[in-house]
């Protein structure tokens, strides 16, 4: 059982609007913090500046899939995967 790759959020759909506000209000809290280790990482004259990118990109990506996980999980009102389990089952 996936996860559909792209999921559309539509204002008629389900819980648009508290989801588009965590989308929001989550990204606007970490922004600076993402910005300032992006600035660290450019800046950096050491041996491990490529690590640091790397590493600097893993987390942005994992943090993007979690707050992708969750905002989906607030427009549905349910756990993605057992909302698309169930929904199999028809």
């Amino acid at each position: 059982m996936s996860l559909p790759k792209t999921v559309v959020l539509t204002r008629d759909g389900g819980r648009y609007w508290p989801a588009m506000a965590f989308h929001f209000v989550v990204t606007a809290a970490v922004l600076p913090v993402v910005l300032i280790v992006l600035a660290l990482a450019i800046i950096n004259p050491f041996w491990f500046r490529d690590s640091m990118f790397n590493t600097v990109e893993r987390r942005i990506n994992s943090f993007s899939r979690w707050r992708g996980y969750r905002q989906y999980s607030i427009y549905l009102g349910a756990d993605p995967k057992m909302w698309h389990a169930l929904k199999d089952l028809k």
